[in-house]
Protein backbone atom coordinates (compact mmCIF):
# COMPACT_ATOMS: atom_id res chain seq x y z
CA UNK A 1 0.00 0.00 0.00
CA UNK A 2 1.12 3.56 -0.69
CA UNK A 3 1.86 5.77 1.56
CA UNK A 4 1.12 9.05 0.23
CA UNK A 5 -1.76 10.36 -1.68
CA UNK A 6 -2.10 9.47 -5.15
CA UNK A 7 -3.63 11.42 -8.54
CA UNK A 8 -7.24 9.81 -10.20
CA UNK A 9 -5.91 7.99 -13.48
CA UNK A 10 -7.70 8.88 -16.66
CA UNK A 11 -7.64 5.53 -16.99
CA UNK A 12 -9.60 4.98 -14.12
CA UNK A 13 -13.07 3.62 -15.37
CA UNK A 14 -14.94 5.49 -13.08
CA UNK A 15 -12.46 8.89 -13.46
CA UNK A 16 -16.05 10.43 -15.14
CA UNK A 17 -17.94 10.15 -12.03
CA UNK A 18 -14.90 10.62 -9.13
CA UNK A 19 -14.88 14.57 -11.40
CA UNK A 20 -18.72 14.60 -11.03
CA UNK A 21 -18.49 14.64 -7.74
CA UNK A 22 -15.81 16.56 -7.18
CA UNK A 23 -17.77 19.01 -9.26
CA UNK A 24 -20.82 18.97 -6.69
CA UNK A 25 -18.17 19.60 -3.99
CA UNK A 26 -16.85 22.69 -5.38
CA UNK A 27 -20.77 24.00 -5.74
CA UNK A 28 -20.86 23.43 -2.25
CA UNK A 29 -18.32 25.02 -1.44
CA UNK A 30 -19.31 27.96 -3.08
CA UNK A 31 -22.58 27.73 -0.71
CA UNK A 32 -20.74 28.33 2.29
CA UNK A 33 -20.45 31.94 3.47
CA UNK A 34 -16.95 33.33 4.04
CA UNK A 35 -15.34 34.39 6.93
CA UNK A 36 -11.69 35.51 7.93
CA UNK A 37 -11.03 32.37 10.09
CA UNK A 38 -11.86 29.86 7.83
CA UNK A 39 -11.99 28.69 4.59
CA UNK A 40 -14.86 27.93 2.29
CA UNK A 41 -14.80 23.63 1.40
CA UNK A 42 -17.30 21.35 -0.34
CA UNK A 43 -17.77 17.48 0.54
CA UNK A 44 -20.17 15.03 -1.07
CA UNK A 45 -20.06 11.73 1.10
CA UNK A 46 -20.96 8.75 -1.58
CA UNK A 47 -21.96 5.11 -1.21
CA UNK A 48 -19.98 2.93 -3.66
CA UNK A 49 -22.07 -0.46 -4.52
CA UNK A 50 -18.59 -2.78 -6.41
CA UNK A 51 -20.76 -5.20 -7.42
CA UNK A 52 -22.72 -2.78 -10.16
CA UNK A 53 -21.53 -1.93 -13.14
CA UNK A 54 -23.54 1.15 -14.48
CA UNK A 55 -22.24 3.99 -12.65
CA UNK A 56 -25.38 5.85 -12.38
CA UNK A 57 -26.30 2.51 -10.42
CA UNK A 58 -22.52 2.04 -8.57
CA UNK A 59 -22.89 5.37 -6.89
CA UNK A 60 -25.03 6.59 -4.45
CA UNK A 61 -24.92 10.84 -3.16
CA UNK A 62 -25.70 9.65 0.72
CA UNK A 63 -25.05 13.82 1.86
CA UNK A 64 -23.62 16.57 0.49
CA UNK A 65 -21.73 19.31 2.97
CA UNK A 66 -20.23 22.81 3.46
CA UNK A 67 -17.84 24.50 5.64
CA UNK A 68 -20.42 25.80 8.93
CA UNK A 69 -23.29 25.00 7.43
CA UNK A 70 -24.46 23.27 10.66
CA UNK A 71 -24.54 25.18 13.78
CA UNK A 72 -21.12 24.56 15.79
CA UNK A 73 -18.10 26.29 13.36
CA UNK A 74 -18.90 22.94 11.28
CA UNK A 75 -16.47 22.04 8.64
CA UNK A 76 -17.84 20.30 5.37
CA UNK A 77 -17.13 16.67 6.00
CA UNK A 78 -17.88 16.87 9.39
CA UNK A 79 -21.77 18.00 7.69
CA UNK A 80 -21.86 15.03 5.26
CA UNK A 81 -20.68 13.02 8.46
CA UNK A 82 -23.65 14.33 10.84
CA UNK A 83 -25.80 14.72 8.05
CA UNK A 84 -25.81 10.97 7.57
CA UNK A 85 -25.92 9.76 11.01
CA UNK A 86 -29.29 11.48 11.90
CA UNK A 87 -30.33 10.33 8.09
CA UNK A 88 -29.60 6.46 9.93
CA UNK A 89 -31.44 7.70 13.35
CA UNK A 90 -27.99 7.76 14.98
CA UNK A 91 -27.54 10.23 17.75
CA UNK A 92 -23.50 12.14 17.58
CA UNK A 93 -23.62 15.07 19.39
CA UNK A 94 -21.12 17.40 18.31
CA UNK A 95 -17.88 16.24 19.14
CA UNK A 96 -18.18 12.34 20.31
CA UNK A 97 -17.25 9.61 18.89
CA UNK A 98 -18.62 8.23 15.29
CA UNK A 99 -19.10 4.35 15.14
CA UNK A 100 -18.41 2.90 11.92
CA UNK A 101 -20.65 3.99 9.46
CA UNK A 102 -19.95 1.33 6.99
CA UNK A 103 -21.07 -1.20 9.64
CA UNK A 104 -24.78 0.66 8.30
CA UNK A 105 -23.68 -0.47 4.28
CA UNK A 106 -22.17 -3.65 4.34
CA UNK A 107 -20.18 -4.73 1.62
CA UNK A 108 -20.89 -1.16 -0.32
CA UNK A 109 -17.60 1.50 0.16
CA UNK A 110 -18.12 5.01 1.63
CA UNK A 111 -16.55 7.71 -0.71
CA UNK A 112 -15.52 10.94 0.62
CA UNK A 113 -14.90 13.77 -2.07
CA UNK A 114 -13.79 17.18 -0.53
CA UNK A 115 -12.16 20.68 -2.36
CA UNK A 116 -9.81 20.47 -0.11
CA UNK A 117 -7.18 18.16 2.39
CA UNK A 118 -9.60 17.18 5.45
CA UNK A 119 -8.36 19.22 8.18
CA UNK A 120 -6.00 17.26 10.87
CA UNK A 121 -6.06 20.58 13.31
CA UNK A 122 -8.72 22.12 14.21
CA UNK A 123 -7.95 26.00 15.71
CA UNK A 124 -11.71 26.21 17.30
CA UNK A 125 -10.71 23.21 19.33
CA UNK A 126 -13.28 20.60 17.98
CA UNK A 127 -11.84 17.47 16.70
CA UNK A 128 -10.04 17.39 13.07
CA UNK A 129 -11.99 16.42 9.65
CA UNK A 130 -9.34 13.34 8.68
CA UNK A 131 -9.65 11.80 12.32
CA UNK A 132 -13.85 11.79 12.28
CA UNK A 133 -12.81 10.30 8.59
CA UNK A 134 -10.64 7.61 9.99
CA UNK A 135 -13.39 5.97 12.50
CA UNK A 136 -16.43 6.50 10.17
CA UNK A 137 -15.50 3.52 8.13
CA UNK A 138 -14.88 5.95 5.33
CA UNK A 139 -12.15 4.14 3.17
CA UNK A 140 -11.31 6.69 0.46
CA UNK A 141 -11.42 10.31 -0.28
CA UNK A 142 -11.05 11.99 -2.94
CA UNK A 143 -9.47 15.83 -2.68
CA UNK A 144 -9.60 18.95 -4.77
CA UNK A 145 -6.39 20.83 -3.19
CA UNK A 146 -3.89 19.99 0.05
CA UNK A 147 -4.87 22.33 2.16
CA UNK A 148 -2.56 25.49 2.35
CA UNK A 149 -0.72 26.29 5.65
CA UNK A 150 -2.81 30.21 5.85
CA UNK A 151 -4.73 28.75 9.58
CA UNK A 152 -2.20 26.07 10.28
CA UNK A 153 1.14 25.15 9.67
CA UNK A 154 2.06 21.68 8.46
CA UNK A 155 -0.98 20.21 7.48
CA UNK A 156 -1.26 16.55 7.52
CA UNK A 157 -4.85 15.20 7.33
CA UNK A 158 -3.83 13.08 4.19
CA UNK A 159 -0.95 11.65 5.85
CA UNK A 160 -3.23 10.79 8.99
CA UNK A 161 -5.49 8.98 6.85
CA UNK A 162 -3.41 6.91 4.53
CA UNK A 163 -1.58 6.13 7.51
CA UNK A 164 -4.43 4.54 9.05
CA UNK A 165 -5.66 2.27 5.60
CA UNK A 166 -7.30 4.93 3.76
CA UNK A 167 -7.07 5.65 -0.30
CA UNK A 168 -6.63 9.50 -0.64
CA UNK A 169 -6.89 10.94 -4.17
CA UNK A 170 -5.73 13.80 -5.79
CA UNK A 171 -8.67 14.99 -8.61
CA UNK A 172 -6.02 17.27 -10.73
CA UNK A 173 -7.31 20.31 -12.59
CA UNK A 174 -9.70 21.66 -10.24
CA UNK A 175 -7.49 22.86 -8.38
CA UNK A 176 -8.63 26.62 -9.01
CA UNK A 177 -12.10 26.11 -8.93
CA UNK A 178 -11.42 24.21 -5.31
CA UNK A 179 -9.47 27.44 -4.32
CA UNK A 180 -11.80 30.57 -5.54
CA UNK A 181 -14.39 30.11 -2.46
CA UNK A 182 -11.37 31.00 -0.64
CA UNK A 183 -9.90 34.65 -2.21
CA UNK A 184 -11.71 36.28 0.78
CA UNK A 185 -8.21 34.46 3.10
CA UNK A 186 -5.93 33.53 0.50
Amino acid sequence: MSHEMITLSENDPDAASHVQFMKLAIAQANLSIPVQSGYCVGAVLVQLDPHRTNPEDRFRILATGYSRELPGNTHAEECCLLKLAQAQGLHHPQGSEYEDLSTQHPKKELIMYSTMEPCSTRLSGNRPCSERLIESGVRTVYVGVREPDHFVQKVVGVENMVEHGMRVVHVPGYEEQCLAPNRHVL
